[in-house]
């Protein structure tokens, strides 16, 4: 009986008829009709490698083609990029790597330097060029929005990391994508390094008149002594000079030292690090210029050149630069008194 139902089974495969299952519809277990092949069909292979391509083409994602609106847009944003770097190359200098690798190394002997440098000469530069330099993150919202409200065509409103930017990395030209690429960097940069750092770097790469860069060589210069001796008086006089120094120098105009000096004391007085009374008295007290150079002795008599004058010349120089401290002066009082006022 064993071999009659052997031979039942095989005559069935044979002849390709699905076998009975003892349990109900057993498709719904699979969801397609199955059917078997003898191994001998040559069926067989065909209908499992259908299967296998079906059963991948069922799991795998239909294909998309990409809309127009969006491959527009691939080559607009392609067309971007490739203009933000002719603009990039355009507005940089050349070996802008060298020259970051060069500043980086540059602030940190420049932080070393100036350690020595006394208090009132950084609240001098930060008070006069930058009064929200050490709560800012590079730029200063509240600067440029003064800049454009009031339209100036000096521009205005750049911090000094933009400034140590623009002197570093930037060259001459006033463009817009200039100022755009030195905001940029400038958020870099206060990432990069310290802001004593960006400071000190700013203090020793600016220009200060007459060929004299870094404010080591200003201070000698100017008054014949090392950063670290500069008084309150020293220091306001020279930071009055980084706008343009050469316009302000006191070499073209010997009125012009006390005339910043004031501005930048006021500046200190009000951001807080001056009270007024200090104020009045560093106005009042006379500058002696230190000319160590001998092609600028003859442009202003005074420190040690103004001995070797004549007598009558002498007292003619003397009235004039009492003269004008006395009008300084007049003015700062003036102006202390408008802001004890609205103080009160």
């Amino acid at each position: 009986m064993g071999l009659a139902a052997a031979a039942a089974i095989h005559r069935l495969m044979i002849l390709g008829k699905p076998p009975k299952f003892s349990f109900k519809n057993p498709q719904s277990l699979f969801g397609k009709p199955l059917i078997f092949y003898s191994p001998n069909s040559p069926t067989h292979f065909n209908s499992l490698v259908c299967l296998r391509v079906n059963s991948l083409h069922s799991k795998s994602p239909s294909i998309r083609t990409h809309h127009p609106i969006q491959e527009l847009l691939l080559l607009l944003a392609f067309s971007l990029t490739l203009l933000c770097f002719r603009l990039l190359s355009n507005a940089l200098l050349p070996d802008f790597p060298l020259h970051w690798q060069r500043l980086v190394a540059f602030s940190r002997e420049a932080e070393t330097r100036t350690k020595s440098y006394p208090e009132h000469l950084w609240q001098a530069i930060v008070a006069y060029e930058d009064r929200r330099f050490f709560t800012h993150f590079g730029i200063d919202p509240v600067g440029i929005g003064r800049a454009v409200l009031s339209l100036s065509a000096r521009g205005g409103g750049s911090t000094i990391t933009q400034q140590l930017v623009k002197n570093t990395f930037l060259k001459n030209e006033r463009t817009f994508s200039r100022k755009i690429l030195e905001t940029v960097l400038a958020l870099v940069l206060e990432r990069t390094m310290s802001k004593q750092r960006i400071l000190s770097s700013y203090v020793c790469k600016i220009y200060w008149g007459h060929g004299i860069n870094g404010i080591e060589s200003a201070s000698k210069f100017y008054f014949g002594k090392h950063p670290s001796l500069l008084s309150l008086a020293e220091s306001a006089m020279l930071t009055g000079l980084i706008p343009a120094p050469e316009l302000r120098s006191p070499l073209r105009d010997h009125t012009s030292g006390k005339t910043f000096q004031a501005r930048v004391l006021k500046r200190m007085v009000k951001v807080g690090f001056l009270d007024i009374e200090m104020a009045l008295l560093t106005v009042r007290q006379p500058l002696f210029l230190h000319l160590s150079r001998e092609e600028h002795a003859d442009e202003l008599g005074v420190g040690e050149k103004k001995k070797q004058n004549e007598e009558g010349r002498e007292s003619t120089w003397d009235w004039e630069r009492e003269s004008k401290i006395r009008e300084v002066c007049e003015e700062m009082e003036r102006w202390a008194i408008k802001v004890g006022l609205s103080s009160t």
